[in-house]
């Protein structure tokens, strides 16, 4: 029998059936109970099954327990932005997951566009509103936001000027933005 939380492979040997039973994530061949997909064993003792959690299952446990999480925000339609999640609160992900976040989710405020309020390449911290996929976001709380931003003429890092604005130090260039209460810094001038 392999130890629980071990990661397994699929097909790989877990118990006998006079053990325990196949549960979620396994399956039974010839009496010997097996891995069905990539993730880590957990053997119910109550009812005598073997199961494996696979990653997602993992990842969505952890999500679940999350107050935010940072993501980078991918591209961006009318009305909603596709956004991978990167990071759970300050631990960063192996691999990214997908989300959205929809206009309506971003400001108690109408928006005119939602690039009023975010753009491609922004990191945001948001939390999450669904625990299936597809994963949906928020960012209306006062502390949810764009923290970390780059210029849309030069590149260079966005700085907080006031509650809603953005400056370049490099080219002068201002932004608005959704911003965060951990943005980068806050500027002068």
């Amino acid at each position: 029998m392999r130890v629980q939380g071990e990661l397994t492979l699929p097909g790989e040997e877990l118990a006998v059936i006079e053990e325990f039973i196949a549960g979620d994530g396994t399956y039974e061949q010839n009496g010997i109970v097996r891995a069905a997909v990539v993730g880590k064993i957990f053997y119910d003792m109550l009812n005598r099954k073997s199961n494996v959690l696979g990653f997602k299952k993992i990842i969505l446990q952890h999500l679940k327990k999350a107050k935010y999480v940072i993501g980078i925000v991918n591209s961006i339609k009318e009305d909603s932005a596709l956004v991978s999640i990167v990071g759970i609160e300050e631990k960063s992900l192996a691999s990214s997951i997908s989300a959205y976040l929809h206009i309506s989710q971003i400001s108690n405020k109408k928006l005119n566009s939602i690039t009023d309020a975010i753009k491609i390449g922004d990191l945001i911290k948001a939390k999450l509103l669904s625990y299936t996929f597809p994963l949906a976001l928020t960012i209306k709380m006062k502390d949810l936001g764009v923290i970390y931003a780059r210029c849309s003429r030069c590149g260079y890092l966005l700085i907080k000027q006031d509650e809603n604005n953005l400056k370049c130090q490099r080219c002068g260039n201002i932004e608005q933005r959704k911003i965060g209460s951990y943005m980068v810094k806050k500027g002068g001038n």
